[in-house]
């Protein structure tokens, strides 16, 4: 969903939105093709509360199909490590997660942070939902090393575990999940999460360049001995340039970098944004996530846990950790503005509610 756009403007009217490689009269559509009508019958409500039922305008938008770039930094061993190269935990033998680093300061000391999800090693039953959890003091490693037929690093270099190492987990807030089948009610996850503790001397504040595009060698965070600062999105003020009452940070010039897919710009459309994440055998749902677009490009699986970083006018602040994308957006969670410490952490308390 998005603002409805008419004559090439935001109205402040919701639409659910429809893309298209093409628009076509009515009179043009074919036997089978799709008839998107002016408005469908939605329900819509805040977790908690009961749901309205609504007629929701539509707003069909034609798009360029998207491009997708092949390579990305998977094998790149860099020291110091960058924000945008790939990190991974050992989940078996032969296996490790994938996810995206990123370097802040957070509370006086720096910080690789990633996706909770992708530093989890363990689903632990409980009430009020099942948790993936990560595992404290457990090694993470840079370049994520695989063996499979189409291993990320090189294979004609020798890679040891003790020169790839770049720190070991602080912690990660757990992450409350369904069975694909549950109907809800649903307790909201706030943060995806996870943080390590680097090596001295192994990481760099800096944000890795677009790689995949001729002459965009620039970072996005130039100066390796300045610090990306977490800061409290709600504090952003909207861009002054845009529409008004839009919430904070509308309009704000965001970047990010993944593993998988490079580099990102984009705007921040929504500070609350719900999202629903359905993974192979569950789902995850999300509350208060960051909604960017548009996008260019889809992101991948690997680029989970990149840092949403302001660029422009508020320079060098961390937002967010990225957690999902849609056709024309990506989601990320907040980040605590302030280290909770190492001890067992539980996701913020909110009421249940329908999805």
């Amino acid at each position: 969903m998005r603002y409805k756009v008419v004559g090439g403007r935001e109205t402040r009217e919701w639409a659910i939105c429809v893309q298209v490689l093409k628009k076509k009269p009515m009179s043009d559509l074919a036997v089978g093709e799709l008839h998107v009508p002016p408005t469908v019958e939605t329900f819509t409500a805040d977790p908690g509360t009961t749901a309205a039922r609504n007629l929701t305008p539509t707003d069909v938008i034609e798009v360029e199909p998207p491009v997708l770039r092949d390579g990305g930094w998977r094998g790149w061993y860099r020291r110091p490590a960058w924000g945008g190269l790939g990190i991974g935990i050992r989940t078996s033998k032969d296996n490790m997660n994938v996810a995206t680093m990123t370097v802040a300061d957070w509370g006086g000391g720096a910080r690789i942070f990633t996706a909770g999800h992708g530093v989890a090693t363990e689903s632990v039953t409980g009430y009020p939902a099942d948790r993936f959890r990560a595992k404290p003091s457990r090694p993470v490693f840079q370049p994520p090393w695989q063996t499979d037929e189409s291993p990320l690093l090189n294979p004609d270099v020798e890679w040891s575990f003790s020169k790839m190492k770049i720190g070991v987990i602080e912690n990660g807030y757990p992450l409350l999940h369904y069975p694909r089948d549950h109907r809800g009610p649903y307790h909201f996850n706030t943060y995806d999460l996870g943080w390590v503790i680097p090596q001295p001397d192994e990481t760099s504040y800096a944000i890795g360049p677009d790689i995949g595009t001729p002459g965009a060698d620039a970072l996005v965070w130039p100066e390796q001995k300045q610090s990306i600062r977490i800061a409290d999105i709600d504090r952003i003020p909207q861009v002054t340039d845009l529409d008004t009452d839009k919430g904070p940070a509308y309009g704000l010039d965001v970047a990010f970098a993944g593993v998988m897919t490079g580099f990102h710009r984009g705007r921040v459309k929504s500070v609350n944004s719900l999202l629903k994440v359905l993974r192979p055998t569950c789902i995850c749902l999300f509350r208060d996530t960051i909604r960017v677009g548009p996008v260019t490009r889809s992101p991948e699986s690997g680029d989970s846990g990149a840092m949403l970083v302001a660029v422009g006018s508020h320079t060098g602040l961390g937002l967010g950790t990225f957690i999902s994308d849609s056709a024309d957006s990506c989601y990320f969670s907040r980040i605590p503005t302030a280290n909770p410490g190492s001890g067992l952490l539980q996701q913020p308390e909110h009421p249940p509610g329908p999805f």
